[in-house]
């Protein structure tokens, strides 16, 4: 019993040193990466949470009361806020719909690899690469200067009603390509035995997109979905590069209004954690939903 004690003792801690020999390295590769995030996002949302109870005007305000949850009893009551976060949901939704459609469509048609294929895929995905600031500026000389002259319409950006589609073309533009690439991805993994299969059964392209392309990318979905939710919700940039329009204003660029321009910070950091919760949530939900409709290759 004691020389097979000490084997399986011999086993563990080889297998704990292959263990620390293969992922630690791994781990050192992350260090970095996890200490900037720890330090750029981690730590200030640690450190607003305590700020979102109190009156503070500015976050290193030195005289403060405590007011509890008066904060976010405000923001909950509040038609500004309420209006930000339907502003928030709506683009969200309607980019989550575009980039995710419009994304597949694409990788359905440049799957395959080839010169060809390759040089779209290049010129799709560059958009990604442009900063959100410069494709809103870029865009709102477009609706006015292009679009404007060959169709007779007003740049959307500047009416109420259709400044949340106007921003949402613009990102929908920006972020197909990752999609795209996302979906083709998951498009070359599928065997190509399960499209013969169903071609000698006599399937068309409908029955093979509804009953094998679909169901094996749904991973792909559910990465791009909960990729976009999350980018949709913190909204920022485009939202605010369209200066007054109350139409466009985004839970984030209120936060962001109330912390730095109207000298509310408790306040603003009270609705930056409430952001903060409906994004994880909707995430999780979102996440789970999905994964229950994957299948295995």
């Amino acid at each position: 019993m004691t020389a097979i004690n000490s084997t399986r003792l011999d086993r563990k801690r080889k297998l704990t040193r292959y263990a620390i020999r293969e992922h630690g390295g791994n781990i050192l590769f992350m260090l970095p990466a996890f200490a900037l995030f720890a330090f750029v996002v981690l730590v200030p949302f640690i450190q607003s949470i305590p700020v979102s109870f109190t009156d503070k005007k500015a976050i290193f305000a030195k005289s403060w009361n405590f007011v509890g949850l008066e904060n976010y009893i405000k923001l909950l009551k509040s038609s500004s806020f309420q209006d930000s976060f339907l502003h928030t949901a709506h683009f969200t939704v309607v980019y989550i719909l575009g980039a995710n459609v419009l994304g597949l469509a694409l990788a359905l048609m440049i799957w395959k690899s080839s010169r060809f294929n390759n040089v779209i895929r290049t010129l799709l995905f560059m958009p990604f690469t442009v900063s959100l600031v410069a494709a809103t500026k870029v865009w709102s000389y477009v609706y006015t200067d292009v679009l404007m002259p060959l169709t007779g319409m007003p740049s959307p950006l500047g009416i109420s009603s259709q400044v949340i589609y106007g921003l949402a073309a613009i990102a929908i533009w920006r972020d197909m390509g990752y999609c795209m690439l996302i979906y083709i991805a998951a498009l070359q993994s599928i065997p190509g035995e399960y499209y013969e299969a169903a071609r000698v059964e006599g399937a068309n392209f409908w029955h093979e997109f509804r009953s094998i392309t679909l169901p094996m990318i749904v991973p792909a979905i559910t990465a791009n979905v909960t990729l976009v939710l999350s980018w949709g919700l913190r909204c920022f940039d485009y939202s605010q590069m369209v200066l007054n329009m109350k139409a466009a204003k985004t839970t984030a660029v209120f936060v962001y209004e109330y912390i730095f321009g109207n000298s509310r910070a408790g306040l603003g950091q009270a609705g930056a954690i409430i952001l903060t919760l409906v994004l994880v949530v909707l995430s999780n939900i979102v996440t789970t939903v999905l994964r229950k409709r994957e299948v295995e290759v």
